[in-house]
C-alpha cells in the first residue's frame, strides 16, 4: 500500500467516525447537531430571562409617582393671619413690619417646603387643581406641617 493510499485510508476512517457520531445519539435517536442546537436555544432563554429580572429587580429605577398639592389652601391660611395681624385695632409700626416680612417670606417658605416634600417622595408634585381626573396622593397636610400650618388654624377665615 503506497503512502497516498495509507493517508487516503485514514482520511476516510475519521470522515465514517464523523459521520456515524453526527448521525445519531444512540439513547435518544436525534442528531447531535439538533441536540446542540437545542441546548444552545435553552441556554440562551434562560440567559436572556436571567438578566432580564436582574435589570427589572435591581438596576430599573421604579416610575415616578404623581402627588399633589393645595397650594391655593395654603395660600388662603397665611393670608387669614396676615388680615388678622393687620384688621386689629390697634396695630403698632413694628407688628406692620412683621406681618409684610410674612408676605414676603411665604413664597420662598413654599418653595423650599415643596422642594422637601419632593425629595420625600421622589415624585413629581404638581397644584392641585391641575388634576381633573385620576387618582394622585395628596401632600397639602405635610406641607402645610412644614410651614407651620396648625390643623386648628386651617379653618379660620
Amino acid at each position: 500500500m503506497s503512502e497516498v493510499e495509507t493517508v487516503q485510508a485514514v482520511v476516510d476512517e475519521a470522515r465514517a467516525e464523523e459521520m456515524a457520531s453526527a448521525e445519531t445519539n444512540l439513547e435518544t435517536g436525534m442528531p447531535w447537531s439538533l441536540l446542540t442546537l437545542m441546548a444552545a436555544l435553552l441556554t440562551s432563554v434562560a440567559l436572556t430571562v436571567g438578566l432580564i429580572a436582574i435589570y427589572h429587580f435591581w438596576l430599573a429605577r421604579p416610575s415616578a409617582g404623581i402627588a399633589v398639592v393645595d397650594i391655593a389652601s395654603v395660600v388662603k391660611v397665611k393670608e387669614a393671619e396676615f388680615t388678622a395681624l393687620l384688621s386689629r385695632p390697634e396695630v403698632s409700626d413694628k407688628e406692620r413690619m412683621a406681618a409684610y416680612q410674612l408676605v414676603s417670606r411665604i413664597g420662598p417658605e413654599i418653595e423650599r417646603a415643596v422642594g422637601e416634600l419632593q425629595k420625600e417622595c421622589a415624585c413629581t408634585i404638581i397644584v392641585k387643581s391641575a388634576v381633573i381626573a385620576g387618582a394622585a396622593e395628596d401632600l397639602t397636610h405635610r406641607l402645610k406641617e412644614k410651614l407651620g400650618i396648625a390643623v386648628a388654624t386651617e379653618g379660620r377665615p
